[in-house]
C-alpha cells in the first residue's frame, strides 16, 4: 500500500514539474522601433537592453540604439547604427605607426604640404577622400586647439580621419573660409591641407596657404 502511494506521489510531482515548465512564458529577443524612429532591443526576458552590444549594434543607457557616434568603449557606429568594423579608438593614438586600421581621433588641427612649396612643414604624398573617411599618407604637423605654437610633427605613415555628413569642405585664404561642396573639394587642390578634428571626427577639411 505504501509502495502504491509513493509511486502515485512521485508521479504527481513529476507531472506538476512538467506543467510548470509549460506555463513559463518564453521570450526571444527582437528589435523594436518607436514612433520617432529610434530602435530598441527587447531581450530574452522581455526587457529593453541597455549599455550593451547586440551583434554589431550598441544600446545606450536609455535603451536607444546609438547612431553616427562613438560607443563608450571607443567604436564608431554609422548612420544605420552598425559598427564600421574598425578597432576601438582607444586602441592607439595619433602618435602611433599611422596604421590605416585605426582613426585619428585626438581633437586639434592637422596639416601638411601637398607638394614642395617651400613652406618647410610636413609633406603629404597622397590624399584620398572617400564616402566616410579621409586617408592621407606622409607626415603631418599637429597642434591642439588654436595653439599653433605647440606644433608637433607626427611620424611618416598612413592616417585615416572619420568623415560625416556634417564635415565642412572649403578653401582658406587671408579673407576667410570659403565653403565648397565635397565633390568640388575632391576635384580641387591647394598647397596645404588642414584637417580639424573634434569629438573624434574631422569637422573641417580646408585647402589653404
Amino acid at each position: 500500500m505504501r509502495s502504491k502511494n509513493f509511486k502515485a506521489l512521485r508521479f504527481a510531482v513529476v507531472l506538476a514539474l512538467i506543467m510548470s515548465l509549460f506555463s513559463i512564458t518564453s521570450f526571444a529577443g527582437y528589435w523594436e522601433q518607436d514612433y520617432y524612429g529610434d530602435w530598441y532591443y527587447v531581450n530574452d526576458y522581455g526587457y529593453y537592453a541597455t549599455n550593451q552590444w547586440v551583434g554589431n549594434y550598441y544600446l545606450g543607457s536609455d535603451g536607444v540604439m546609438l547612431v553616427n557616434s562613438w560607443t563608450p568603449d571607443g567604436y564608431w557606429v554609422g548612420y544605420d547604427g552598425k559598427w564600421d568594423g574598425q578597432p576601438s579608438r582607444y586602441a592607439s593614438n595619433y602618435y602611433g605607426s599611422g596604421s590605416s586600421s585605426s582613426y585619428v581621433t585626438t581633437s586639434g588641427t592637422y596639416y601638411g604640404c601637398l607638394y614642395d612649396s617651400g613652406y618647410g612643414i610636413a609633406h603629404l604624398y597622397s590624399v584620398s577622400v572617400g564616402s566616410d573617411v579621409l586617408t592621407v599618407t606622409g607626415t603631418l604637423d599637429y597642434y591642439p586647439g588654436d595653439n599653433w605654437e605647440n606644433t608637433t610633427q607626427m611620424s611618416y605613415g598612413t592616417y585615416q580621419f572619420k568623415l560625416t555628413g556634417q564635415t565642412r569642405y572649403g578653401e582658406g585664404t587671408d579673407e576667410g573660409f570659403y565653403a565648397m561642396s565635397k565633390s568640388d573639394f575632391i576635384n580641387s587642390t591647394g598647397p596645404v591641407l588642414y584637417i580639424t578634428v573634434a569629438n573624434g571626427v574631422a569637422t573641417e577639411l580646408c585647402y589653404g596657404a
